[in-house]
């Protein structure tokens, strides 16, 4: 019987109304980049059934290939060169022939593609099956990207529905719903044709920290109530009102509806399982809230001394943050929290740098998310403390003006206990400050306080050089704008650096609106107003200044008579006018 099967092939292609003959191998790309070698034998719908050389047979997605194998194989189908049908379940006489006989297929471990797109040929779409994804298969529904490791992706595909009782992930669950109905109309600004893009309602939807900002009506998200969540009701409104959402392609499927909702009454978390702020409405727990994300993120290199191949292995920096005590205590450098003040705690300032600085923490990876920075804030603003029933008062005067007066006999320069009390500012962060013209140097080797002058080159210096030193504007002691461009704007930028001491003005445009910006600056001892704009209608905020050294007033628009009354208000402050 061996010996007849060719005769048999023979007369089945005699017999056979249409025949298909089998096409050559070829070199297919993948969307994202992945070459690979194989033959196309059929097609359903918008999913081609590819062969590889070792006879495993591949479902692709029409639109997960690089645009000329589209053309290929739009052209194909066109042309009636291809069955259709997945291949398996074919007839003898639909199979395509090599040499006289049926191409072998081995059983595809691959989903069939979920969304149709809506170019490419005009097929009718088959029934949608369900057959287990083979683990580290480039032909996934979502393509790997280079780099990216197959089983992780492939996960990730399969966690794409939760089954029942498993936490809700903002990332694997709720995000793919969202980029699949909703990033046509709600996304971050993007450019097209030369023309800026905006989402509707100024609503996007394209990350975690954008769903949960909402947009300028209000929040979309309420977490713990779906009932005040504005995204879970226009999702499940009738399709006839004008409000429904999304307004095109139907609604959402029942479970999907299903996981947005039971993500809003999880806590509207960023992970499954992870704290969010509203979660610590009774306080913020060390423990429950801080430590997961250090745990995560910071241990790798801040953990407790050990053992490497006979080396012992220190935390970077001398900074250990694996327990509860050793983020207290900080490092040699000094303490790393200011209980009650995060603008004044270090490790705060640190998760909040550009991401582009190279001090940023941590350092490799994403930056931490919104939420995770605003559980640091609120941690560090209830006193930093291991749990919520902790007591901690946070100090009602200022540290500094409390040094002040225990060591006023002593003379302590004030620059010196101000410096004390701050971190030494990055390079990175001198080198950007540095950039605006500015002349940035330590009051000395290894003072914390800066010492900022635009002596060189002045009248190009504009109100936008004074907002770019923001980065280090709780370092600044002395700042130097004379005879720059200036306006009232900037001095908003200058009312930030709560700790200057020294501040000359000296031939700007700035006038009585700027010193009602700068009356509150606690420290300030030196003022030059001489050139300036400045009249007697901001006598009486200068009088508020009592701390006030010297102030000096030549030239400016202030009258005799104004300059007595301040004098008279200010007896210990020397006014040169």
């Amino acid at each position: 019987m061996a010996s007849c099967r060719p005769i048999w092939a023979s007369i089945s292609l005699l017999l056979c109304s249409k025949l298909f003959a089998v096409e050559p191998f070829r070199t297919f790309t993948a969307s994202a980049g992945q070459a690979f070698t194989a033959r196309v034998l059929s097609y359903e719908g918008q999913t081609f059934y590819l062969e590889a050389k070792d006879k495993k047979l591949y479902p692709v997605p029409y639109n997960q290939l690089s645009s000329s194998d589209q053309s290929y194989l739009r052209e194909l189908s066109q042309k009636g060169k291809l069955p259709i049908g997945d291949p398996r379940k074919l007839s003898s006489k639909e199979s395509p022939k090599e040499n006289g006989e049926e191409v072998s297929t081995s059983e595809s471990s691959m989903d069939e593609p979920e969304n149709i797109p809506q170019d490419g040929p005009r097929l009718k779409a088959p029934p949608k099956k369900k057959i287990k994804l083979r683990k580290g298969s480039f032909f996934a529904y979502r393509p790997i990207k280079l780099g990216q490791d197959p089983n992780l992706a492939v996960e990730a595909k399969e966690s794409g529905m939760p089954v029942e009782g498993q936490p809700i992930d903002f990332s694997n669950h709720v995000l793919p719903i969202l980029e699949d109905r909703c990033f046509s109309c709600h996304q971050e600004p993007y450019d097209k044709n030369g023309r800026t893009i905006q989402p509707k309602a100024g609503l996007a939807l394209n990350t975690y920290e954008l769903v949960m900002k909402g947009n300028l009506d209000n929040t979309v998200v309420t977490a713990g109530d779906v009932a005040d969540s504005y995204l879970h009701e226009v999702l499940t409104l009738d399709e006839d009102d004008d409000m429904f959402m999304p307004p095109k392609g139907g609604p959402l499927k029942p479970e999907q509806v299903d996981i947005i909702k039971r993500w809003i009454e999880e806590g509207a978390k960023l992970s499954a399982g992870g704290a969010t702020v509203a979660d610590a409405s009774n306080g913020i727990s060390f423990h429950d809230h801080i430590f997961p994300i250090i745990e995560d993120r910071c241990l790798d290199c801040h953990g407790e001394p050990y053992v490497k191949n006979g080396r012992t292995i220190h935390p970077k920096a001398g900074l250990a943050l694996d327990s509860y005590e050793a983020v207290l205590k900080g490092n040699l450098d000094g303490e790393i929290i200011d209980r009650g003040d995060h603008e004044e705690s270090t490790l705060f300032v640190v998760i909040t740098l550009d991401p582009d600085d190279s001090e940023i923490m941590p350092p490799k990876g994403d930056p931490l998310t919104a939420e995770e920075i605003e559980l640091f804030k609120q941690w560090i603003d209830e006193g930093a403390k291991e749990y919520p029933s902790d007591n901690f008062d946070k100090p009602k005067e200022d540290k500094v003006a409390v040094a002040l007066t225990s060591v006023a006999d002593a003379k302590v320069p004030l620059v010196d206990l101000l410096g004390k009390r701050l971190s030494k500012p990055s390079k990175t962060q001198i080198e950007v400050a540095s950039k605006t013209g500015a002349l940035v140097t330590p009051l000395s080797l290894k003072h914390n306080m800066i010492r900022a002058e635009f002596s060189s080159g002045p009248n190009l210096i504009e109100d936008d050089a004074v907002r770019a030193l923001s980065g280090i504007q709780n370092n600044i002691s002395h700042l130097d704008l004379s005879r720059t461009k200036v306006t009232n704007s900037a001095i908003g930028n200058v009312s930030k650096m709560k700790h200057l001491t020294w501040l000359g003005l000296r031939n700007t445009e700035i006038n009585d609106q700027a010193v009602k910006k700068i009356k509150n600056l606690q420290f300030l001892r030196y003022l030059n107003l001489s050139g300036t704009k400045v009249t007697d209608g901001a006598i009486k905020d200068l009088t508020q200044m009592k701390d006030l050294e010297e102030i000096y007033l030549w030239n400016s628009k202030i009258s005799e008579k104004g300059v007595e009354s301040l004098r008279s208000a200010l007896p210990n402050t020397k006014v040169v006018f």
